[in-house]
């Protein structure tokens, strides 16, 4: 009885230096992680903005569509930055895409992904991405039919991937065309 004793008291003072010391570095890195956080989001906003003033993040209350910026031109909106959550293969994918005033997706970052490396992680890359520009709603490109040969090429061993990117801009699309141009 008295060894089971020594064992846990031993075990329980491990785990409350363990829990110490990860308390210390959480207290550390968190500050520099929500500032890393914050600077990639600035970046992206720029990469992806149609020009004109980014406004402040709105709420959705949608399930794809999680909160959108109002981009303001010289007179009148010039379009909407969407932050939208897309169910890939592996998990969520975050996408932080732009719109015109008529559902057109103008640029779009992949933000946040858990995908397989060397074939879902390619739609972090610019040029997967660019195969979405252009088009709005339903004309969005979704299956790997709606491509020219390469791109199909490209995307191939990633179509769940490329499916709920397309999706999320699709819905984000829709949700750019409800709301009329303000």
């Amino acid at each position: 009885m008295t060894d089971m004793l020594k064992t846990g008291s031993k075990l329980a003072l491990i785990c409350a230096v363990a829990a110490f010391c990860l308390g210390a570095v959480n207290t550390v890195t968190e500050p520099k992680i929500a500032e890393f956080r914050a600077a990639k989001l600035k970046a992206a906003l720029e990469q992806v903005s149609p020009g004109g003033v980014i406004g402040e993040e709105t709420e959705a209350g949608d399930a794809v569509v999680l909160s959108y910026y109002v981009v303001a031109g010289v007179d009148d909106v010039s379009g909407y930055i969407l932050n939208l959550k897309g169910s890939g293969y592996a998990g969520n994918l975050i996408i932080l895409a732009s719109y015109s005033p008529d559902g057109k997706v103008l640029g779009s970052v992949l933000m946040e992904d858990e995908e397989t490396p060397g074939l879902g992680k390619e739609a972090e890359k610019d040029w997967y991405m660019k195969k979405y520009l252009g088009f709005s709603g339903k004309d969005i490109p979704s299956a790997k039919r709606q491509l020219s040969q390469s791109d199909s090429d490209a995307i191939s061993g990633a179509t769940i991937t490329f499916s709920a990117v397309a999706k999320a801009l699709i819905s984000g699309s829709d949700f750019v065309i409800a709301k009329g141009g303000m």
